[in-house]
């Protein structure tokens, strides 16, 4: 199986009156998707049907072959989702969180995949370290790590470079270049169209609740592509 989503006619409707869709959408593995859009523009609703983490309202959706919905556990456990905000109970340890995350998604060896992730965050001296008393940056090297311990086939991050120093966000950059060598599908929200332009060989875009695919974009150069998203953003280039 090719594709790894598959949203055809979607639709979520918020009681404060915002929509979004219809959307049709499809990924394939190995794909490295930017998803473009202004606050509000509905990038969090969409990841957040992608994940299963809300229902939609209308239309299908399909992740890796099946329908996803909260209630699909078994699709949901085959998904990382960082969303824009921490969700970590700050009460608890970088240790404690992942070995719950490891345990809880059934992996094989979860003492040994807590440690890579922690390892790879450069998380390991302040393991035993309250969320609380970790900085905003710590706090979300741990997320990246909680959506990221079960090499997910697909990953969904919302603004995952947020707070990153020069050396996680080179970490967080390896990372997405090989899960797409490994052929898993990756969708990133990101602000800065440079980052997005080098590691992202696909690009999508928000806007009020619509999804538009930027053609140009995969033939594109680096500095094409982040002008491509000046001027649709600004009118401009870098």
């Amino acid at each position: 199986m090719d594709q790894t989503i598959e949203a055809v006619a979607l639709k979520r409707n918020w009681p404060t009156g915002f929509k979004l869709g219809p959307i049709d959408f499809t990924a394939r593995r190995g794909e490295t998707i930017a998803v473009f859009g202004k606050n509000g523009a509905g990038k969090s609703t969409f990841f957040q049907l992608l994940s299963g983490s809300i229902d939609r309202s209308e239309g299908d959706l399909k992740v890796l072959g099946s329908k996803m919905s909260p209630d699909a556990t078994s699709i949901r456990r085959q998904v990382g989702y960082l969303p824009q905000e921490s969700t970590l109970p700050d009460w608890t340890t970088p240790e404690e969180i992942l070995t719950y995350a490891a345990k809880l998604l059934h992996l094989d060896n979860p003492s040994q995949r807590v440690e890579e992730e922690l390892s790879r965050w450069d998380a390991t001296s302040w393991r035993h370290r309250a969320i609380c008393r970790s900085s905003h940056g710590m706090q979300r090297r741990i997320g990246l790590a909680v959506a990221m311990i079960h090499d997910p086939e697909v990953l969904i991050l919302d603004e995952p470079f947020n707070a990153l120093d020069i050396v996680n966000g080179r970490t967080l950059e390896t990372a997405i270049n090989n899960r797409s060598k490994h052929g898993k599908t990756t969708l990133i929200s990101i602000h800065s169209p440079l980052v997005a332009a080098a590691i992202c060989p696909r690009a999508i875009l928000l806007d009020a609740g619509h999804l538009e695919e930027l053609h140009d974009w995969p033939n594109s150069s680096i500095i094409e592509r982040a002008n491509m998203i000046e001027s649709k953003f600004f009118g401009g280039k870098t």
